[in-house]
């Protein structure tokens, strides 16, 4: 059967390498990005794969763009078996110490990383009802783990991580008589503008590691928070 697959934050980066993956496994994949228009790269691949690829325009602070990406969605399809949080933001360092991080910042940072995923997921969920297998996957990171912050700054990103995290629990919650699975699954340390270039894995290599883990989630899994290996992280 050929999996139905939403990705946001899907221009570049993990976002971009995923949805490449995915047309690679021949899946019919749902694309959100803030500007489809510049987002060249994945503008060639619908081009070369028309019957895979959807370009959705999405602007995941806007609920309004949030109910109509997912009212695209619904003309080309009626369900979805996977949705990938993906999109988020983690402004350098610098702007995220307890001395510099301004309250507009870090509201941003939850707005993005936090709410837009319970947003779209709220958006979708009359779709992945409709799934085989259904499973929301939300993008998280190892700096959202409480037990694993022995270390300062990065203020707003981490915690931003952590909420999203803590919403994972309680969708999976929510869900369970629906039979739609809720993970958070870290990345890794990935070559991308936000991981830098001395980061351990490439885009292709953390992509293929997120299809493979999300390939092997069942209802049992819900409620986990995983790496990208399959490993699972600490709270």
């Amino acid at each position: 059967m050929t999996e139905r697959v939403f990705i946001t934050g899907s221009n570049r980066g993990i976002g971009l390498a995923v949805v490449k993956e995915y047309v690679k496994a021949n899946a019919r994949v749902f694309a959100g990005c803030r500007k489809p228009d510049t987002a060249t790269e994945l503008q060639a691949l619908a081009a070369a794969h028309p019957a895979q690829v959807t370009l959705v325009p999405l602007d995941v602070t806007d609920s309004n763009a949030i109910q109509a990406a997912a009212a695209t969605i619904k003309e080309h399809t009626d369900a979805l078996d996977i949705l990938i949080n993906n999109a988020a933001i983690n402004p350098p360092g610098r702007f995220q110490t307890l001395e510099t991080l301004t309250a507009e910042g870090f509201l941003f940072m939850l707005h993005v990383n936090t709410v837009a995923p319970f947003i779209v997921a709220q958006q979708c969920l009359d779709l992945l009802s409709k799934g085989s297998n259904p499973r929301i996957i939300n993008i998280s990171s190892d700096m959202g783990s409480v037990s694993m912050r022995y270390y300062g700054g990065d203020h707003g990103y981490g915690t931003s991580k952590a909420a999203l995290n803590m919403l994972t629990r309680g969708m999976a919650h929510d869900l369970k008589s629906r039979n739609i699975t809720v993970v958070s699954l870290d990345p890794g340390w990935v070559q991308t503008d936000m991981g830098g270039s001395d980061a351990d894995l490439t885009p292709a290599e953390a992509a293929q590691g997120i299809h493979k883990v999300v390939a092997s989630l069942t209802s049992k899994d819900s409620s986990t928070y995983r790496r990208w290996n399959g490993d699972t992280l600490p709270w």
